[in-house]
């Protein structure tokens, strides 16, 4: 399957996701939804948030130019609100899976579509994080 694929059937074919990317942690591009992408600064510093969480907590999640404030994080996921929407970001050894959500879905319904894609694609040895 494509990058793309996941993106679209994973992710915003599951209709609880409305805007979505894989990222590699250099900050390439591997799949993206339409009219969403985030700039190198807002990838790295995601990238880098999996490590140490200072910068999201005292600046915000940026993704696609909107802040979020950011609320849970720990090695390997991030979620941020914005009023009714959200961010959720999964991280995996090579990629970083995001995931906007917006007003209508539940929170953990966003974390449970982005993190059983990181779960997936761990459990392929592909894309796997060392815990």
């Amino acid at each position: 399957m494509s990058w793309q694929a996941y993106v679209d059937n994973q992710l915003l074919g599951t209709g609880k996701i409305s805007q979505a990317a894989i990222y590699g942690h250099n900050g390439s591009l591997w799949a993206t939804s339409p009219g969403f992408s985030l700039s190198p600064e807002e990838i790295k510093t995601l990238v880098d948030a999996f490590d140490n969480a200072e910068k999201i907590q005292s600046n915000g999640i940026y993704a696609n130019g909107v802040k979020y404030f950011a609320l849970n994080h720990d090695e390997k996921n991030i979620h941020g609100k914005k009023g009714l929407d959200g961010v959720v970001a999964e991280k995996t050894a090579q990629a970083v899976i995001i995931g906007v959500y917006k007003e209508g879905t539940v929170a953990g319904q966003a974390n449970k579509v982005v993190g059983d894609l990181g779960d997936y694609l761990r459990g392929l040895n592909y894309v796997s994080i060392n815990l």
